[in-house]
């Protein structure tokens, strides 16, 4: 069984391994960068600043902060709603059809259509 932390972002339901999220913070207090790279949000006040992204679509009221291979940063979501336990055997493979693998396995859960986020692929858009 893995444990996830659900969440929405752009309209869509998402869950990310808990193993991989270290907290669940309020937006408040993000600071713009000027001119960022696509995708990134913003960085929150720290040592050292976290940079804080939202390839998901999010408008984002909440960070997941997360830990993803060396590097540590901030995803940008609509809100979390909670905690889940799957079964590794109920995680089907990746969609086709993604520009790159944000979403690595989909799962249903009362007809609603769970996407698996990749930590590792969100980190690489740094």
């Amino acid at each position: 069984m893995e444990t996830m932390v659900r969440f929405e972002s752009g309209g869509t339901e998402y869950c990310v391994p808990v193993r991989s999220t270290r907290s669940v913070r309020t937006a408040a207090g993000m600071i713009p960068l000027p001119e960022p790279a696509a995708g990134v949000a913003g960085l929150i006040p720290g040592d050292p600043p976290l940079t804080v992204i939202s390839p998901l679509g999010a408008r984002g009221r909440h960070i997941l902060v997360m830990d993803a291979g060396d590097k540590a940063f901030g995803l940008l979501v609509d809100s979390v709603t909670g905690i889940c336990r799957i079964a590794e055997e109920e995680i089907r493979p990746a969609p086709e059809g993604q520009g790159r693998w944000l979403v690595s396995g989909s799962f249903d859960d009362d007809g609603r259509l769970i996407l698996v986020a990749d930590p590792i692929e969100l980190g690489a858009r740094l």
